[in-house]
């Protein structure tokens, strides 16, 4: 159905996309995700560490380190929010689900799958051209819809790297549907 098996009521319950994996699986992402943010302020320290023994400006060391500080801040930001849904109110499954469907077609994005509970909307690599594929999972839970997207790195696991970008999907799906929302209100009126 997904690149990844979702536990779709233990998603509900607590917010967050919960994915079915192994846990070595999930240990290694970490373990990769932790290099990455250890490794940009460890260099940057090591840089001013040399010049300060070697007597030589510091500046730029300076604002490199502050630099290395402030992308390893916003990195373990996306790794906390990765799995993250944002809670939208709608009407009815049925008529969340009829929407959904239209804003796709509006948009030319692929519905890869569909059902009562769920959702799933892959966009190609070449839309965004910086990752290995998109994807935009949307879990039915009553009158409201709860929306997350993930890009995917080497291997098909989720890559942090782009939370940003994928927020600007959610964001966008999100005033859509809101915007359908009102025109099916006020049609009722």
């Amino acid at each position: 159905m997904s690149r990844f098996p979702i536990d779709i009521p233990k998603s509900i319950q607590t917010e967050k996309l919960v994915i079915k994996e192994w846990l070595f699986v999930r240990i290694s992402e970490y373990f990769l995700y932790l290099m990455f943010v250890i490794a940009f302020p460890f260099i940057a320290i090591m840089e001013l560490n040399s010049d300060l023994n070697k007597n030589e400006p510091i500046g730029f060391s300076i604002f490199f380190l502050i630099l290395s500080f402030i992308l390893s801040s916003l990195l373990i930001y996306s790794i906390f929010n990765v799995n993250s849904v944002k809670r939208i109110s709608g009407l009815s499954r049925g008529k969340n689900s009829n929407l959904i469907k239209k804003i796709a077609e509006k948009n030319n994005w692929n519905i890869q799958s569909t059902n009562q509970q769920m959702t799933i909307i892959n966009f190609s690599w070449q839309d965004s051209g910086t990752d290995w594929g998109k994807q935009m999972t949307i879990l039915y839970n009553e009158n409201d819809i709860l929306v997350n997207c993930i890009s995917f790195g080497v291997g098909s696991s989720p890559s942090p790297f782009h939370w940003f970008a994928n927020k600007r999907k959610v964001n966008k799906l999100t005033a859509e549907f809101e915007n359908e929302i009102k025109n099916v209100l006020q049609q009722r009126v």
